[in-house]
């Protein structure tokens, strides 16, 4: 049975991927953050959103092993992630993009469909797709940071969720 969802579209190292729309708060432009310093290369730091400090997260690293370099087009997307991540908490994080393309509806689970990967390291490796663009690959985002004790010890009172 096929199962269409909206999706925002965004492009890492020449390669497309679909983030789960009911998962997406907001979209907004790169913004100054405070540097982590320490931890994995992935987590950039805290944000100000609106007076709630949010981790920040480069995609690009966990899927290129690249940093995002910062342009014109390069956004912030906002999760609303629940469950094992934050052991059953709500948690608002910003995740660096280098391009958001749209916003698309696709069926993941469509004939042809590939439906993903499931080994260590890679929890976050959606099913994958072709479509007009050529192939689409869905970020389980819930997953994208499994396993990684870093972003659950910082302090709860910067990750609340609260978007002001």
């Amino acid at each position: 049975m096929s199962a269409p969802m909206p999706v925002v579209l965004v492009t890492v190292a020449g390669k497309r991927f679909a983030l789960d729309a009911s998962e997406v708060v907001e979209v907004l432009p790169a913004v100054q953050y405070r540097p982590a310093g320490t931890g994995p290369k992935w987590l950039l730091g805290l944000f100000n959103l609106r007076g709630a400090l949010l981790p920040l997260v480069d995609l690009s690293v966990i899927v290129d092993g690249e940093p995002t370099s910062i342009r014109m087009g390069t956004r912030i997307v906002v999760l609303c992630l629940e469950g094992d991540l934050f052991e059953g908490a709500t948690r608002s994080v910003g995740l660096l993009v280098p391009e958001v393309a749209g916003l698309a509806v696709r069926d993941f689970r469509a004939p042809g469909a590939h439906e993903g990967f499931s080994f260590a390291g890679a929890p976050h490796l959606g099913p994958t797709v072709v479509d007009e663009d050529g192939t689409l690959q869905l970020l389980r985002c819930r997953r994208l940071l499994e396993g990684d004790a870093a972003l659950r010890e910082l302090p709860a009172s910067s990750v609340d969720g609260s978007l002001g």
